[in-house]
């Protein structure tokens, strides 16, 4: 990959569906300089040209059933991905749940270089794979098929001497009172192991996921390293989680789509 086409694959990653115009103006070339990259690059797999644009190709759709009411808004996933994106340093060894906004992150990941990442997500190691910048473990398990993750003792067991420096997670809901919670019981058992196996926990949730509590615990909050969500998060909730000294990232998200 090129460097025109690292910047048109970043400013997806940022911006998500560009039209062939709006590639003009943020790479201050002629819309025919831009038809001319598409065209090059028409057999890359990480991106997918649509009618009078390109946009991020996914391996593996991701429909969540009705349990995930209500979805993450796309640009809130596509900003707090690209705000978990700056914490990940070549050389890292990173742990990833399931979840609409860990899949996120899984595409803004393709052009790193250096990073193993152990998941038990189907759908993200499928983001992922024959990445040459990447390794890729996969734990072992049961599939939940409502969060596409493994689960049960052999996704337990596949972190057995394993010590990851981030984990970066997704949740149903978070409250200060109850912490991170989860829908499944099964589910929030191998977040909870990959916690303790992790130097730090990395919190992924946006607007909808706070003030809300579901059946099964995973963590205190005062076992979160840091909180990343979106500027659509009220910041008297922010300043909540910053008074119980958890750091917050709010990482701004597109307007104007849903």
């Amino acid at each position: 990959m090129n460097g025109r086409e690292k910047q048109i694959f970043d400013l997806l990653c940022e911006h998500g569906d560009l039209s062939i115009e709006e590639l003009s103006r943020w790479l201050n070339v002629s819309p025919s300089s831009v038809r001319r990259d598409l065209i090059d690059m028409r057999g890359h797999r990480f991106i997918q040209r649509t009618h009078g644009g390109v946009t991020l190709s996914n391996v593996v759709s991701y429909n969540p059933l009705p349990i995930h009411k209500p979805p993450v808004r796309v640009p809130e996933a596509r900003g707090i991905a690209h705000g978990a994106l700056q914490l990940i340093e070549r050389g890292d060894v990173i742990g990833m749940s399931g979840g609409r906004i860990c899949t996120e992150l899984a595409l803004h990941m393709r052009m790193l270089e250096g990073i193993t990442v152990v998941t038990n997500a189907v759908n993200v190691a499928a983001e992922l794979v024959a990445l040459p910048g990447l390794q890729v473990i996969l734990t072992g398990g049961m599939l939940d098929p409502r969060s596409f993750e493994l689960v049960g003792k052999a996704a337990l067991s596949a972190l057995d001497g394993v010590r990851l420096h981030k984990f970066f997670v997704g949740t149903d809901g978070i409250t200060l009172e109850y912490g991170m919670t989860n829908h499944s019981e099964a589910v929030a058992s191998v977040a909870r192991e990959f916690i303790r196996h992790s130097d730090q926990t990395i919190l992924l949730a946006d607007s909808t996921k706070f003030t809300r509590s579901n059946l099964n615990k995973v963590a205190d909050v005062s076992e979160i390293s840091m909180l990343i969500t979106s500027d659509r998060t009220p910041r008297a909730i922010i300043k909540q989680f910053e008074a119980a000294q958890i750091k917050c990232v709010v990482a701004k998200c597109e307007r104007g789509e849903d």
